[in-house]
């Protein structure tokens, strides 16, 4: 009797072992569909990934479209003000030369002693003239320069046309002493056409010694206090 119900209860778990899993609760299914389950649900998984990447990527050329648009937009209204501010820059260095359209950076003061002499057999003439006389040098016109605003409008080209003479004029003259012939007599035209010759030969000394070159330097100079004291962080003069 023993040995049957051990059969039977042995018969009883190979049963249990075959015989499909209870479901886990009311509303599942039995664990022999399990597989179909897991079978089906793999691709779900998968196709989840997929547009999960998909809305990733989307969203990256998104941004990137949107960081293009706004450096584009950036730099637009940053060109845009730079232009403003370059022809601000430039009207201020238009006003500032308009004020010394010339400008005379050497002013060369001279004085000599002429003395004119005549003869004619027994008969003399002549004349001893002091006079003084000054010298500009320069440039005529400030508005020929080239002008260019760069680094922002920090930075102030210049470039400078040629030094000129501005004047070489007589500002004094005086008789110190005279002596006339009726026969050779020393006229005015002769004495004006003296101090003419002497106050040349003056010029052309000074510029054989460099005057002008020393004049182009001034100006230099000048130009590049103005200009800073308009705001400029740089002033290039040449």
């Amino acid at each position: 009797m023993e040995k049957k119900i051990n059969e039977r209860k042995s018969l009883l778990r190979e049963a249990e072992k075959v015989a499909p899993k209870k479901p886990r609760n009311q509303n599942e299914e039995p664990d022999e569909f399990e597989d179909e389950e897991e079978v089906e649900y793999k691709p779900v998984k998968r196709a989840r990934r997929t547009s999960a990447f998909s809305g990733i990527l989307t969203k990256i050329i998104i941004i990137l479209i949107l960081i293009i648009i706004i450096l584009g937009a950036g730099y637009y209204v940053f060109t845009k003000k730079m232009e403003p501010k370059k022809e601000v820059s430039l009207l201020i260095v238009q006003n500032q030369l308009s004020y010394c359209q010339e400008l005379v950076t050497i002013k060369y003061r001279y004085s000599d002693i002429l003395s004119i002499k005549k003869s004619l057999g027994f008969s003399k003439s002549y004349s001893i003239i002091k006079y003084s006389g000054i010298i500009r040098i320069g440039i005529p016109d400030l508005s020929l320069c080239d002008i260019e605003v760069t680094n922002e409008g920090k930075t102030l080209n210049i470039k400078l046309p040629d030094v000129e003479i501005l004047g070489n004029d007589i500002t004094s003259q005086e008789v110190f002493d005279e002596s006339h012939s009726l026969f050779v007599p020393v006229s005015l035209d002769e004495a004006f056409a003296e101090i003419q010759r002497a106050k040349d030969n003056t010029l052309e000394e000074l510029v054989d010694e460099g005057i002008m070159k020393e004049a182009r330097e001034n100006a230099k100079k000048v130009i590049q206090q103005i200009m800073m004291s308009a705001g400029f962080e740089e002033v290039i003069v040449v």
